[in-house]
């Protein structure tokens, strides 16, 4: 592989042969270009070039090249109504255990089909090689450890490993923090219509990505960095059962959590253990109820007020409102905390401000709900008076 990386496509060129391979399949996803039309350029390129020209011949070629890169996508086949993944010990089932769905669509009569076709499928692109890459190349690696030279002293949040949530963290796993080369990591997810031109039935796509925060500001919050981890299929928002689609892509992070993977760093030429934690998630309230497990309806929707609520229902309304309940998270010796006009008018709110669980409460109370892996989910006791957990997240 690294033959290819470093031969040029002509004596005295500058471009190697793999860099020309990556930028024709670059053009395909770039412009959606056909594939006889890249055919017809890498052609013309050819017969520009010298005779003894180490150019890809045809797209294939293009393809086969860039493919030993060892950056592939996995397609793992789902059930019809999302209850499971054929994947790992139930690879070779043929139908879902939970609903007894079939796995794949039914021939056509009087038509042979020599492949069987998936009712659904999703795609999955491995993390650890792209993070194993990091570290592969001289333009990034000198970058990775821009977190631990780069920390800042002074109140200004520059990055987020200015924050309390990035010091905390190092706090309480300070063997992990020991190796400035560990990655941190942050998902993100969110649906979209990807056909909203091309047709009138609503279809739903969902996206997980990944982004590591070693890296500078600017080079961490740019697309080259935002890894392209699950993609979730519709024609339906995953909603509950997200966390099946997730499988994947938690087992690679629970493996570089737990125990590392040995990875090649080019600047010291020397191999090291490699592992990553994920920081947090970033999505909008409705995905946020969705990763989390907690229900964003009804007066019990806030996650940090929980059953202490102070949602009320407006005469006229129907939805339940939030109006000022945020004034008994002052402090209580804030001025706001006596004002008769800022918030409720002629009230003061002297309660004390709510106290938020820590992690390890919140999983005594959740330890024994659902999985949304194993199988459908229902209304534990006490939803809705009490919690609104509907289910023990993934995470």
């Amino acid at each position: 592989m690294l033959a290819f990386v470093n031969q040029p496509i002509y004596e005295e060129a500058t471009k190697s042969k793999l860099l020309v391979a990556i930028r024709l399949l670059a053009a395909r996803t770039n412009w959606h270009a056909p594939e006889k039309c890249l055919e017809y350029f890498i052609q013309m390129l050819v017969d520009v070039a010298p005779k003894n020209n180490y150019i890809p011949k045809n797209y294939y070629e293009a393809k086969k090249l860039a493919s030993k890169l060892g950056l592939k996508a996995e397609k793992i086949d789902c059930c019809m109504d999302g209850c499971m993944l054929y994947y790992k010990e139930d690879k070779d089932l043929t139908e879902c255990k939970f609903c007894h769905s079939p796995r794949y669509l039914p021939p056509k009569v009087g038509k042979v089909r020599y492949k069987n076709i998936p009712v659904k499928r999703m795609f999955y692109l491995p993390i650890i090689p792209r993070l194993q890459r990091l570290y592969a190349s001289m333009e990034t690696v000198r970058q990775m450890g821009w977190h631990h030279k780069n920390k800042n002293n002074s109140t200004d949040l520059r990055h987020p490993c200015d924050g309390e949530a990035w010091k905390h963290f190092d706090h309480v796993y300070p063997d992990f923090a020991s190796e400035p080369r560990n990655i941190r990591l942050g998902l993100c997810s969110n649906g979209f219509t990807p056909y909203v031109q091309a047709s009138t039935n609503s279809y739903s796509c969902w996206p997980v990505i990944v982004t590591p925060y070693n890296l500078p500001l600017e080079m961490c919050m740019t697309k080259p960095y935002f890894f392209l981890t699950c993609l979730i299929l519709g024609p339906h928002n995953p909603t509950t059962i997200v966390d099946v689609y997730l499988q994947p892509l938690i087992d690679d992070l629970k493996l570089l959590w737990d125990c590392g993977v040995l990875t090649y760093d080019i600047s010291t030429e020397q191999n090291f253990i490699l592992r990553a934690g994920l920081m947090w998630t970033i999505n909008d309230f409705p995905a946020y109820g969705m990763l989390s497990g907690w229900g964003i309806k009804g007066k019990l929707a806030c996650l940090h007020c929980m059953k202490d609520t102070k949602a009320f229902q407006l005469d006229n309304g129907v939805k339940p409102s939030w109006f000022d309940c945020h004034q008994r998270l002052l402090p209580a010796d804030h001025p706001f905390r006596k004002s008769k006009r800022r918030f409720t008018r002629n009230k003061t709110k002297f309660d004390r401000p709510r106290y938020f669980l820590k992690g390890d409460q919140i999983w005594k109370f959740i330890h024994n709900f659902p999985k949304a892996t194993n199988g459908s989910l229902s209304n534990m006791p006490g939803y809705g008076q009490l919690h609104h957990w509907f289910k023990r997240s993934i995470f």
